[in-house]
């Protein structure tokens, strides 16, 4: 039903509106340049999609299958993503405003320039997630694993990681990355590591 109706809203250029997707299986879509507006997808599974350049506005992703799909220059205002699976995801420019990740994993997700603003991520898997040169705007992160994630140049000031796993975090040797940055007092001393310091 999904690819139907991308395929009709294509040709009358129309944004795909007020729709439930359940259980679908969407393979190697085309949807780019498209605005999804008050869109739930139910247990769907993405193969293999290029949703590059394409607007979601409260929009609900509920244990979807979104591995290895491309979402770049993606924007997304108001939107969760709950129980979801994105490993390797590519969200490389995307825009996130005001959305809620909660129970997912996206391990080896590309968000190289992505801005997380007033966003939140919880009970969540990002790690070896690439955040390079990211912007988080008042963003709140708990229990959210970040092993092996990369923060380089990443702007993450005034975020608080406490209550996340930051084994292993690649950040610059200049770790300007953790300027404003709230951690725990054995992240700190974890963290003092990279400066070659040693903590009895």
């Amino acid at each position: 039903m999904f690819t139907e109706e991308l395929q009709l809203a294509a040709e009358q250029d129309n944004d795909i509106k007020d729709k439930t997707y359940d259980h679908e299986v969407i393979a190697e879509a085309e949807c780019t340049g498209f605005d999804f507006q008050n869109v739930t997808f139910k247990s769907c599974r993405f193969i293999n999609c290029d949703i590059e350049r394409s607007g979601f506005y409260n929009c609900k992703f509920e244990k979807c299958d979104l591995s290895n799909c491309k979402f770049v220059d993606g924007y997304f205002k108001e939107c969760e993503f709950i129980g979801c699976k994105a490993n390797g995801a590519d969200f490389n420019r995307a825009t996130i405003k005001q959305s809620v990740f909660k129970s997912s994993v996206f391990t080896y997700a590309l968000l190289n320039e992505c801005t997380l603003d007033n966003s939140s991520i919880t009970d969540s898997d990002f790690s070896s997630a690439v955040f390079s040169q990211s912007t988080f705007k008042k963003s709140a992160l708990k229990d959210v694993k970040l092993i092996g994630a990369e923060f380089y140049r990443a702007n993450i000031r005034g975020t608080d990681l406490s209550d996340c796993d930051i084994t292993g975090i690649v950040i610059s040797r200049e770790l300007t990355e953790l300027r404003g940055v709230t951690v725990s007092y054995y992240q700190a001393a974890e963290l003092a590591k990279l400066m070659g310091l040693i903590v009895k």
